[in-house]
């Protein structure tokens, strides 16, 4: 809170006058973010609502690394958090998915999102960052690693995210 205040200009407990405490802070910027999240309509096949919901969720998360760990850690508790629940559970209902299981695939696609955008777009500093050298490997202990070596210096990150979507939407088809 004080280095808000010190971000906006004013002390920090001032603030407290227009937020209770740091958590209603968070869940704030939260529910800011999600609010970005364009909804998918209800109308034509779950899988292409829950593809659409996805990408617009990544796509919001991407605008925000600096709030990245906040969907790492917050629970839905904001009214703007709880209408992406709801809708994401109505969506999954209405596709056929039971209570428990409705509730552990929205589970499921959210942690998936948060989980890839957070390993890839994450900010770190300069000192917390690492180059690895997987051509310099030892070539009997890592053989595999340096074959793949020059796939993992320009690997697509967002085909990977793609394709870990699709094998999730298969998945979750298969399953209901």
């Amino acid at each position: 809170m004080r280095r808000l205040g010190v971000e906006v200009g004013v002390e920090a407990m001032s603030l407290y006058r227009y937020v209770p405490s740091k958590a209603d802070l968070l869940d704030g910027v939260h529910g800011t973010i999600l609010d970005e999240v364009v909804m998918p309509p209800s109308r034509g096949p779950w899988t292409r609502s829950v593809r659409a919901y996805a990408r617009g969720f990544r796509k919001a998360l991407v605008a925000h690394p600096n709030a990245l760990s906040l969907f790492a850690t917050r629970p839905a508790v904001s009214t703007a958090s709880l209408r992406h629940v709801e809708t994401g559970l109505a969506l999954l209902r209405a596709a056929g998915f039971g209570v428990d299981e409705a509730v552990s695939a929205f589970q499921i696609i959210v942690t998936f999102v948060v989980g890839h955008t957070l390993s890839t777009h994450a900010p770190a500093s300069e000192d917390e960052r690492s180059v690895p050298a997987y051509r310099d490997l030892d070539a009997t202990e890592f053989p595999t690693v340096l074959e793949a070596a020059a796939a993992l210096a320009d690997h697509d990150v967002e085909k990977e995210f793609e394709l870990g979507l699709e094998v999730l939407i298969v998945g979750l088809a298969a399953r209901l």
